[in-house]
């Protein structure tokens, strides 16, 4: 699991994970706020579902937090997945 942690927030892309590309944003006492926001192609956040523990107002500032942070998750999102996609069975088999 690798995270970004800014104003209070953890940003969490989790290794193997489904696509299409999110991340996973975290706050409070053991990150019991959670909410989950697609990472789009055109540089927008998409909120994909929120736990009852965030008020509206927080969701929209992390869209704005993440959007802000977007280049580097998404890069963090593809190197997770380069080296996901080199370490499964049939990767390992294509270099043998």
């Amino acid at each position: 699991m690798l995270s970004i942690k800014v104003r209070g927030w953890r940003l969490v892309i989790i290794p193997g994970d489904h696509e299409p590309r999110h991340v996973h944003a975290r706050y409070g006492a053991a990150g019991a706020a959670q909410a989950v926001f697609r990472l789009n192609d055109d540089a927008t956040v998409t909120l994909r579902g929120a736990n009852l523990k965030l008020t509206r107002k927080q969701i929209r500032e992390t869209e704005v937090l993440i959007a802000e942070h977007m280049t580097e998750l998404k890069e963090l999102w593809e190197d997770i997945a380069d080296e996901h996609s080199e370490t499964t069975p049939a990767a390992q088999r294509r270099r043998h």
